[in-house]
């Protein structure tokens, strides 16, 4: 699955729950929707890597995708809720998730789901590995270093 699709998932779902969606705090929760994905599917469910930048976890092609929004809420923009719905289940058989697979992306989000993407942001820093993705890269300094699946992998498993 690529991170649009899941993406629309993840804010839908949040926005359905009455919190928000920036496109930072949208990275975040893919991250660690793919973290305990690998945890518990051992495998991932999105295709693409992600990066340790400055202020965490970030897919770049996603980023280029949605960096116009800024610091602004991201929201599935529909007059008619059945046609979100729609847009949303079409996006869940296009990728084969199943029953299980949804219900657990969903128990991701409502662990994280409520937290800011600041908070989220604290959370993944402290966080084996974007830590050592990041290496010597100064704090403030641009990262492109891939946080690889395996180090999610052994962390999270860990916890």
């Amino acid at each position: 699955m690529n991170s649009w699709d899941l993406g629309h998932i993840i804010t839908n779902y949040v926005n359905q729950k009455g919190d928000t969606v920036s496109h930072k705090k949208l990275q975040k929760l893919l991250y660690y929707v793919e973290a305990w994905h690998l945890v518990n599917f051992k495998k991932p469910i999105l295709q693409e890597d992600f990066q340790a930048w400055v202020h965490g976890p970030v897919i770049p092609d996603l980023y280029q995708k949605l960096k116009d929004f800024g610091f602004n809420d991201l929201a599935i923009i529909n007059e008619e809720e059945e046609t979100v719905d729609k847009e949303i289940e079409y996006i869940i058989k296009k990728n084969e998730i199943d029953s299980n697979q949804l219900d657990f992306i969903y128990s991701v989000l409502d662990n994280y789901g409520s937290l800011s993407s600041f908070d989220l942001e604290l959370l993944s820093h402290n966080e084996k590995p974007w830590i050592e993705a990041r290496g010597n890269c100064a704090p403030h300094e641009r990262c492109t270093n891939i946080i690889s699946k395996k180090s999610m992998f052994k962390f999270y498993s860990e916890l």
